[in-house]
């Protein structure tokens, strides 16, 4: 046999250019879902400033329990970001009238989380928001910290090529979930769960595009008047005891609006004055141009899941229960985020809580300003969760029998135009 035979029958073992195949795996879906939720919610997830001389296992933990808590309630990540920027844009303005041109929006989200510390003469260090700071450089008790944004910026840690990543894949996730409706192929439950969720991180990801990660060192303040003097100074209004800082009548009213409810109000931060700022502590949305957008979009999220209304469920009886679980879910965004945003306006005096963890308390103690909507909400919040639980049960029971056309991959070159 000759070398040019000997060559041609070695050439049949390989191959050129192959297709891919147009089918794909259980594992594949959950494969992709789950790698897409895990890279989403490390590059979102934009933890405060740690205690100093904390351990790297608490900071490990603390990021473990947000992990946890964004995967369950996506929407209430998103307005924690969007009350933190919109705190730092009124900062920009604030310390613009100071003269402070350098200040920006990373500053803002940098003091929000606990980035500037205040050293007083008769105190222990603590950190101080954006309204603090904006107090104090007006009062002429500090200097405006002179650092840059780009100084900042240098101490953020998280991966810009990990968020390139993330908006990438949740694009085509996005597109994929479009492409298979239109070619008439099931969508499984677990992929329009990753959409939905991939919609909330993608503008929680945009708020927080410019609040610095992973920064451990706070920068140092230092002021020579004594905390007791500032508080003497202010009058009337610092008379109360402080509860988290002795600047609380200055960064309040933010935090005095919402606020933990007593059982939870040390859980994590048992040191007074405060060590660090706790990432639940945010200023609500103090006006309706900032709460609508925000109640619609947690309209938005839950309603998504209705769009499974007609998949293909293993049994008559899940199909039923994702009914009504998702209506249950979208009926009180529409309901209680209403009463949500209507706590904005001046005059709406009740006590209100926030999944049982965050109080907004009446001004007046009477048991109806206590219960008349607190308690419609309260059982609401339960609503919420007992139906969250049983979506994301579902989502993955449904992968064990699933509609043939599931498993096909979308033919992209449909989509290219004819010539």
């Amino acid at each position: 046999m000759s070398l040019l035979q000997n060559a041609t029958i070695a050439d049949t073992s390989k191959l050129g250019w192959v297709r891919q195949p147009n089918h794909r795996g259980t594992i594949d879906i959950i494969w992709a879902c789950l790698l897409l939720i895990f890279i989403s919610t490390w590059t979102v997830l934009h933890i405060n400033l740690p205690a100093p001389g904390e351990s790297y296992w608490s900071i490990q933990l603390r990021k473990a329990r947000w992990s946890a808590f964004l995967l369950y309630a996506p929407e209430v990540m998103t307005m924690i970001a969007a009350c933190q920027r919109a705190s730092a844009r009124t900062s920009v303005e604030n310390m613009h009238a100071l003269g402070a041109k350098h200040w920006t929006v990373v500053h803002g989200l940098f003091a929000e989380s606990g980035g500037f510390v205040l050293h007083s003469p008769d105190m222990p260090p603590f950190p101080i928001n954006n309204r603090a700071i904006y107090y104090l450089a007006g009062k002429s008790y500090i200097e405006v910290p002179s650092v840059t944004k780009d100084e900042i910026q240098d101490h953020s840690k998280k991966d810009r090529v990990a968020k390139v990543v993330a908006i990438v894949q949740g694009t085509y996730m996005i597109a994929q979930c479009i492409a298979r409706a239109i070619q008439h192929m099931q969508i499984s439950n677990l992929e329009l769960v990753t959409v939905a969720f991939v919609g909330c991180t993608c503008v929680t990801f945009f708020l927080w595009i410019d609040k610095p990660c992973g920064v451990e060192k706070a920068i140092d303040i230092f002021t020579t008047v004594h905390i007791r003097t500032i508080i003497v100074a202010a009058g009337d209004v610092a008379a109360a005891p402080y509860g988290d800082t002795p600047l609380d009548f200055v960064e309040q009213p933010g935090w005095q609006q919402w606020r933990r409810r007593e059982r939870f109000r040390k859980v994590g931060i048992p040191v007074r004055p405060l060590e660090r700022i706790p990432n639940d502590y945010v200023v609500p949305p103090l006006t309706l141009r900032l709460a609508v957008p925000l109640w619609g979009l947690t309209v938005l999220h839950a309603a998504t899941h209705i769009l499974a209304w007609d998949f293909p469920f293993p049994t008559t009886f899940e199909l039923w229960l994702w009914r009504a679980a998702s209506l249950a879910m979208t009926a009180v965004m529409i309901v209680w985020g209403f009463a949500e945003v209507l706590s904005v306006k001046p005059g709406f005096d009740y006590t209100m809580t926030l999944l049982g963890i965050w109080e907004k308390r009446a001004s007046k103690d009477t048991f109806f300003r206590n219960w008349a909507v607190d308690g419609p909400g309260t059982c609401s919040a339960i609503l919420y969760g007992i139906a969250r639980t049983i979506i994301i049960i579902e989502t993955f029971a449904s992968l064990r029998l699933m509609d043939a056309s599931a498993y096909d991959t979308v033919n992209w070159t449909q989509f290219l135009p004819h010539v």
